[in-house]
């Protein structure tokens, strides 16, 4: 009879036998297969379908994996890994126990430290804060006195690309394929410039005395050396500048969005920041920027900006800037810009300024300026200046100004103050006191029908003047005193001839403060040059005469009108009448013809 086992054949099976139960362990679990096909579906339903198609059960933390996510999966004859790598986004560890696959939190990844040396190349000296950066994975470190720097990297991140930048040197980029064990030495070479063409200067935010209060030395000297990289993210927040979601990267990332409970420090915005004490930016701002402090931005500002004290740009403004304090821009400003106390820009202004106090244009100025005290505009004005202190137009001033005091080197529009001075004029200047450098004024004394001496101060141009006047009569019987202003503008189509028409106002006193008249004339006179300073003047007048019906006259002061002039009664209380005017006029001033 055969045999029908040999001793060969017994070795094999035993060996089977003894090591089959751990091969069908080790296919028990994550590589049996599945098939799920589920939409929207929660997690832990998902879970149930897979653990009952594979017989076995899961174990899992409800704070670690999401039961309640709903999710859609579609997959045919996979296994359960495969089938998990998929459910999940989180790379999770799985152990297997028995009839039971544990879901574990995924595996902490390792990290190593790059150390190394910065040496400037000529000298071998060491080289200090000095910026060492990865653009790829946004960290950063700075040198040390003795050129080291440390960085930390994440083992599955090499191979690693680093830059290098100091200001006053070429920027540097050295690749490290793994991680080593020992110092890095790098030589950087200073960077040579022709100062002949290039200006070099610190505008920054990071330059401005809150800047330097508020950021350390080795946050502004990163700012200062990584100047050509930007990147774009979606968000960030932060505790202080520093204490960032982008650590000490965060000065070189444009945000979206950006919220800084105490304050911040980024590269720009182009959405919205906000924050509770401060937004600092290193680059360009858009659309909006709220602090409850103060905004310091390096760039340009495009939108709004409010702050309870105090928006400071070093570039230009197109939009708003609302402070409770103060705005300042170095640039141009192209809006508007509202603060309590004052705003300046450094450039020209399209648009408004107004503050509670001081505004200034140190370019020009075409828009509006109102103040409570001052508004200064360095170069030319075309729009409006209002205060209720001084207006200062340093160079032409093509519109109106409206103030207390209003001063225009040329003025080709119009002042309207208490005090009105300008250098030269082609324009009107209405006021109290009109005083133009460049030009003539006269002191005239004449007699009317009103009173037998008038003596008035002509201020202005001569295309347009003012005048205060004053006149009296001592005569008793026939006693009067008055008083007024006016204006006027001088014709001479003839080189020694010409003439003069004035509008005027004057009060008239009769013994009686409460019994006030007033005599609202117009003057026409023709004018007779005996020099370059003295003038005959002569001429009708039109007088309108408002008074009281009631009007108690003291003995011995004239009463009106005038007898032996023919009245023409135009209202009740109001008559007018035709009287004259002639005197003579002597010119003061350099603009003497």
């Amino acid at each position: 009879m055969k045999k029908i086992f040999g001793l060969p054949a017994l070795l094999r099976y035993a060996v089977l036998l003894l090591f089959f139960p751990a091969m069908c362990q080790g296919q028990h679990l994550l590589n049996r297969i599945v098939t799920v096909k589920v939409k929207q579906e929660a997690v832990s339903s998902v879970l149930k379908m897979i653990s009952t198609q594979g017989k076995f059960s899961f174990s899992y933390n409800s704070n670690l994996v999401p039961g309640d996510s709903l999710v859609s999966l579609n997959v045919s004859e996979k296994t359960v890994k495969q089938v998990l790598g998929q459910l999940f986004k989180t790379n999770y560890q799985y152990k297997e126990k028995g009839e039971y696959l544990i879901i574990l939190p995924p595996a902490r990844e390792k990290s190593n430290f790059i150390n190394g040396y910065i040496y400037d190349e000529e000298t071998n000296n060491p080289v200090d804060f000095a910026s060492v950066y990865s653009r790829q994975l946004l960290i950063s470190s700075l040198s040390g006195e003795d050129g080291h720097f440390q960085l930390k990297v994440r083992e599955s991140a090499y191979p690693v690309s680093l830059s290098i930048s100091k200001i006053g040197y070429g920027d540097t980029t050295l690749v490290l394929e793994n991680a080593r064990q020992e110092p890095v030495r790098i030589s950087i070479r200073q960077h040579v410039v022709n100062l002949d063409t290039l200006i070099v200067r610190q505008s920054g935010s990071a330059s401005t005395w809150l800047g330097r209060l508020l950021l350390s030395a080795r946050l502004q000297a990163q700012g200062q050396n990584i100047r050509q990289f930007f990147v774009s993210l979606p968000y960030q927040a932060s505790l202080t500048p520093g204490l960032s979601t982008q650590g000490r990267m965060s000065s070189q990332v444009i945000n979206k969005f950006s919220l800084n409970l105490a304050g911040g420090y980024t590269g720009g915005t182009d959405g919205a920041e906000i924050a509770g004490g401060f937004n600092i930016s290193n680059g360009n701002v858009q659309y909006a920027q709220i602090a409850g402090g103060f905004n310091l931005v390096s760039g340009d500002v495009k939108g709004a900006q409010i702050a309870g004290l105090l928006n400071h740009v070093t570039q230009s403004v197109i939009g708003a800037q609302v402070a409770g304090f103060a705005n300042k821009t170095k640039g141009s400003v192209h809006g508007a810009q509202v603060s309590g106390f004052a705003s300046t820009a450094a450039e020209k202004i399209t648009g408004a300024q107004i503050s509670g106090a001081y505004n200034q244009a140190s370019d020009d100025l075409d828009g509006l300026q109102v103040s409570g005290a001052v508004n200064l505009a360095k170069e030319d004005v075309s729009g409006a200046q209002i205060t209720g202190g001084v207006n200062i137009g340093k160079k032409t001033v093509k519109g109106t100004q409206i103030g207390v005091v209003n001063y225009a080197h040329r003025l080709k529009g119009v002042q309207i103050g208490v005090i009105n001075v300008a250098d030269s004029s082609s324009g009107a200047s209405i006021g109290l006191l009109n005083f133009i450098k460049n030009s003539t004024s006269n002191v005239s004394v004449y007699t009317n029908e009103i009173v037998p001496v008038n003596v008035a101060w002509k201020l202005g141009t001569h295309h347009f003047y003012t005048v205060l006047q004053a006149g009296a009569s001592w005569e008793e019987g026939s006693k009067a005193y008055t008083f007024g202003a006016g204006i006027g503008r001088e014709f001479f189509p003839f080189k020694r001839l010409g003439m003069t028409a004035e509008l005027g106002t004057q009060n008239i006193y009769l013994g009686n403060w409460d019994d006030i008249s007033f005599l609202h004339r117009v003057q026409l006179a023709a004018t007779l040059k005996l020099g370059k300073r003295l003038l005959l003047f002569a001429g009708p007048a039109f007088s309108f005469y408002q008074y009281d019906d009631d009007q108690k006259l003291k003995d011995g002061y004239k009463k009106y009108p005038a007898k032996g002039y023919r009245t023409y009664r135009i209202a009740d209380e109001m008559t007018s009448w035709i009287g004259w005017q002639a005197g003579v006029s002597w010119r003061y001033g350099s603009g003497l013809r």
